[in-house]
């Protein structure tokens, strides 16, 4: 693959992963995020409010990290590493702070 194309690709990523993210932060994806509950844990307004906020970072965290890793060789080689670790986070994250009664 040519530099140039690896370049476009990754600037469609990136597109695509804020246009996501601003998505999740004006609502346009709290459908989506009910209809991935179980029928009997329906999420309430401010469980969906926090969702969003979690969601939209950790969007623009793997942004981050991609754009970081690209940019250089050393964050190159930990990347897998912290993408493990972003969803290990919002995994805690989930189960702590959003379904949090």
């Amino acid at each position: 693959m040519t530099t140039s194309t690896h370049i476009l690709i990754i600037t469609l990523i990136c597109l695509i992963l804020i246009s996501l993210s601003l998505l999740t932060i004006i609502g346009k994806l709290d459908r989506w995020y009910s209809w991935s509950q179980a029928d009997n844990d329906k999420p309430s307004e401010q469980r969906i409010k926090r969702w969003r906020k979690v969601f939209a970072i950790e969007i623009l965290l793997a942004l981050a990290i991609i754009v970081a890793s690209n940019v250089s060789d050393v964050i190159d080689n930990i990347a897998s590493y912290a993408f493990f670790a972003l969803v290990v986070a919002t995994a805690v994250i989930e189960h702590t702070w959003i379904r949090k009664v």
